[in-house]
């Protein structure tokens, strides 16, 4: 990896290093993923607010479940399982306060149905011990609900990856050559057939590109190691007409990645549910 690359490429996001990226020399507009450059610093420290709110709300959380659930631990045991779902819940609420529900973005809504799941069945089971005649779930009915819920998460990455990926091609209808002029990376690491561990780099470039007489520079929204551009290097990518900030660069991994992970969160419950009703 040649120095260009070392200087433009980190984990942490910087401003200053990527508007020193941008190849402008005759100092036309520019506009950074959607957002014209001038007001750039507004806009990051409306960002740096709502994650300071979320790293709060964090540690307020954690801290309060594990005092709860060393009480709880004594008392009630099955309350335990709620505060960590309440965590959950929080965190993942948090995570859709601040980046919205869309289609694109739907699998953010599994962090909170999950901590309500783990809410709600020790909660009406707790209920239930001093309300014996209510409702209450049973060790199989449990396993039912936890392996439903993860065949609805792949039944989601098998079908909605496909469909954002048919409106992204439909909206970005425009092919243009665009320039890799910064890189955010982080690293992911996955198990070997041999049951070593292996570490590997993900990366999500930004690209430098002209429309109507303005400098887009736009960042894709996935990290991936397919095709993976050096600083400086020249791809063709999809952009929306009615707003040149929204971009599209189809890749391999985004069509069959979701469907495999997908096609396991569905085959493996429900074998799980075969073999448990068959007893």
């Amino acid at each position: 990896m040649n120095g260009g690359n070392d200087e433009f490429t980190s984990p942490v996001f910087s401003r200053e290093t990527l508007m020193r990226a941008i190849v402008n020399p005759y100092g036309k507009r520019v506009i950074v993923n959607g957002v014209p450059a001038e007001r750039l610093g507004l806009e990051e420290s409306k960002t740096s607010k709502a994650e300071s709110i979320k790293g709060a709300i964090f540690v307020i959380s954690f801290i309060g479940a594990i005092i709860a659930m060393a009480v709880f631990a004594q008392t009630e045991p099955m309350l335990c399982v709620a505060t960590l779902g309440a965590v959950i819940l929080v965190i993942g609420l948090a995570n859709l306060f601040q980046n919205g529900v869309s289609l694109e973005e739907i699998m953010n809504l599994v962090f909170p149905l999950i901590g309500a799941v783990l809410v709600a069945i020790p909660a009406v089971n707790v209920y239930h011990k001093s309300h014996p005649d209510s409702f209450y779930f049973s060790k199989s009915e449990i396993i039912d609900v936890v392996c439903i819920g993860f065949m609805m998460i792949g039944a989601g990455l098998l079908f909605i990856p496909p469909v954002v990926r048919s409106q992204k091609m439909k909206t970005c209808t425009q092919v243009i050559s665009a320039m890799c002029i910064y890189r955010n990376t982080h690293q992911a690491t996955s198990k070997r057939a041999n049951g070593r561990t292996r570490r590997y780099d993900l990366y999500a470039p930004w690209w430098q590109y002209e429309v109507n007489g303005m400098i887009y520079v736009t960042r894709e929204n996935t990290f991936t190691d397919e095709d993976v551009p050096q600083i400086g290097d020249i791809r063709e990518i999809r952009f929306s007409p009615e707003d040149p900030s929204e971009i599209y660069r189809p890749l391999l991994v985004k069509k069959f990645v979701p469907a495999f992970i997908g096609a396991m969160f569905v085959v493996i419950p429900a074998l799980a549910m075969v073999v448990l009703h068959r007893r």
